[in-house]
């Protein structure tokens, strides 16, 4: 003997499987949403940020540039496979002199070790021999750092 099935049960059956589904579904906990990341704190010296912040050639201590390069009084020279830069005061009163000991930099966060000659002033002639990173490049220059000796650079790229 078969058992009849009425029409209206089914829709009934459909429509209690409905709700208990939707019921199940909105009572699931929600995935906990994802933190905002906590703002990195910026500890950039007031000297790095004013050697980021400069354009012009030269050699910056302390975040002040002591040596500006001046295409009407200075001179400049570049020397690829000695790894040199200089530049230089016509009458050599004032000059700046790297020597890159290791590769060259090329790129952003790249460090190198260069011993650096600058004179300032007569007959006080300084050398460094300082560990240097790449903070920023163009096309045309690098911006060099050492944070410990607050000593920086913008030079053209060999």
């Amino acid at each position: 003997m078969a058992t009849k099935i009425r029409p209206g049960f089914i829709l009934r059956f459909a429509l209690a499987l409905f709700i208990v589904a939707t019921t199940m579904a909105v009572s699931c906990p929600q995935p906990d949403p994802t933190p905002e990341p906590e703002p990195v704190p910026d500890t950039k010296s007031p000297e790095r940020r004013q050697l980021e912040a400069a354009y012009v050639e030269g050699f910056y201590l302390k975040g002040n540039c002591v040596l500006a390069y001046d295409g009407a009084t200075y001179q400049r020279a570049v020397n690829p496979q000695r790894r040199n830069y200089r530049i230089q005061r016509d009458d050599q009163s004032h000059y700046l002199n790297i020597r890159y000991n290791d590769n060259v930099p090329r790129q952003v966060g790249d460090e190198v070790e260069c011993e650096i000659h600058y004179k300032l002033a007569d007959g006080e002639s300084t050398t460094l021999i300082v560990k240097l990173v790449v903070l920023k490049t163009t096309d045309e220059y690098l911006w060099l750092w050492n944070e410990f000796q607050k000593v920086g650079m913008i030079v053209q790229r060999i």
